[in-house]
């Protein structure tokens, strides 16, 4: 506030000043030019002159305004960096109509003067892909390396996704690897490898990178936990054992593939009857008597309970007395009839296995159950009776597959 009422006084002082100038000695000025004669006081003629140096200085800073900073120039850069950019946006909306040819010709020829270069380069490469022109794309995608440096691990996974669609999966994986050695915690290289892998069966490598593929999140968690469910279902089904080993190697093998898997998948179905398969093949009846029998007194599951009874052990009967059990609950269920049945086969018990299997067949027909019955029925001495069955068997069996055909 004070040094607002300084100024003010400044100023008023300033224009008594010269007004009192003016009034003492105002002068004068006279401009002769031929015929025509021009007269002034010396304060008018100073005016005008202070004017006319104003305005000349104004024109002259418009002008280099309008030259450099601004005005005509900034126009036409304006101009040519949307017809570029134009250009970009035909590229890519050429891309998303698949049409390929012209959207790589497009976006590759107005890369130089884009303002997104790496953008056009990409698109340009993966529409010369898709294309089937690997070397173009190739050859983008070297030039996207060359003016944009800081893209090259960018043009290296395109260049890696381009060799996976054309299945030329032994170059990729020689392409991928070092990379993932320098960029072990890459989302994108991870991914790639896991497709890689997934596409031609690898799934110990596969298994190797899950908790990389975890801990990276290269994954949602539900895409996670399917590849996971697939790659130990797979592993388990490929399971093979070396014919050198002894009995109890090759469980013991098995046992350390199951311990390879997560406690949380082990409990999926599908997961488990991997793992029983694989028991199956090193002949561990008893350890998978054991893992089925708890697994259905915890949930029932119709397909565990037919792979219990059809599960070699040496102690038959007391495995019968246990799943008897269960009839309480299901007495009418097909699947552990049928197990029964069977249970009793590998007990000799021929009466039991005929009554199991006669009341599934009462229950629900079926050329297998024909067949079992039939068996029974022929170690039982009742030859006519098997023969019948056989035959009912094969009857239902023919009808069967002519209303499937």
């Amino acid at each position: 506030m004070r040094k607002l009422l300084v100024i003010s006084v400044m100023a008023m002082l300033v224009g008594a000043s010269s007004i009192w100038l003016m009034q003492r000695d105002s002068g004068y000025i006279l401009l002769s030019i031929n015929d025509v004669t021009v007269e002034m006081t010396a304060w008018v003629g100073l005016l005008l002159y202070l004017l006319l140096t104003g305005i000349t200085v104004w024109l002259i800073l418009l002008c280099k305004w309008l030259s450099e900073a601004g005005g005509f120039r900034q126009w036409w850069s304006t101009r040519k960096s949307n017809r570029h950019l134009n250009k970009t946006a035909q590229g890519l909306i050429l891309f998303v109509d698949h049409d390929w040819q012209k959207a790589s010709e497009v976006l590759a020829d107005s890369a130089a003067q884009s303002s997104m270069p790496d953008v056009n380069l990409l698109f340009a490469a993966r529409a010369a892909a898709e294309n089937h022109q690997i070397a173009d794309a190739h050859e983008l995608l070297e030039r996207l390396r060359e003016a944009q440096p800081r893209a090259k691990l960018l043009a290296d996974k395109a260049f890696a996704e381009m060799l996976l669609s054309e299945e030329q999966f032994s170059q990729a994986l020689e392409f991928l690897l070092p990379i993932a050695d320098k960029k072990p915690s890459d989302r994108g290289i991870l991914r790639l490898l896991a497709d890689l892998y997934y596409l031609t069966d690898d799934w110990a490598s596969l298994q190797k990178i899950l908790a990389d593929i975890r801990r990276f999140k290269a994954l949602n968690a539900e895409d996670l936990e399917v590849l996971e469910v697939e790659v130990y279902i797979n592993l388990l089904g490929n399971f093979q054992l070396n014919d050198g080993l002894t009995a109890q190697e090759k469980r013991d093998k098995v046992g350390d593939l199951w311990e390879l898997i997560p406690k949380k998948l082990r409990q999926n179905h599908d997961v488990m009857c991997g793992y029983f398969d694989a028991l199956q093949r090193v002949n561990d009846g008893e350890k998978l008597v054991i893992l089925l029998t708890k697994s259905i007194n915890s949930q029932w599951n119709a397909e565990l309970v037919r792979r219990l009874g059809e599960t070699t052990i040496s102690a038959p009967e007391k495995l019968l007395l246990s799943v008897e059990k269960w009839l309480i609950k299901h007495p009418q269920d097909i699947a552990l009839l049928t197990a029964l049945g069977n249970i009793c086969c590998q007990a000799k018990f021929w009466g039991k296995a005929k009554d199991y299997f006669s009341s599934a067949v009462a229950l629900q027909p079926s050329p297998y159950l024909f067949l079992k019955l039939s068996d029974v029925l022929a170690q039982m001495g009742d030859l006519a009776g098997s023969n019948d069955n056989c035959k009912r068997g094969l009857v239902l069996g023919v009808d069967t597959q002519f209303n499937q055909d």
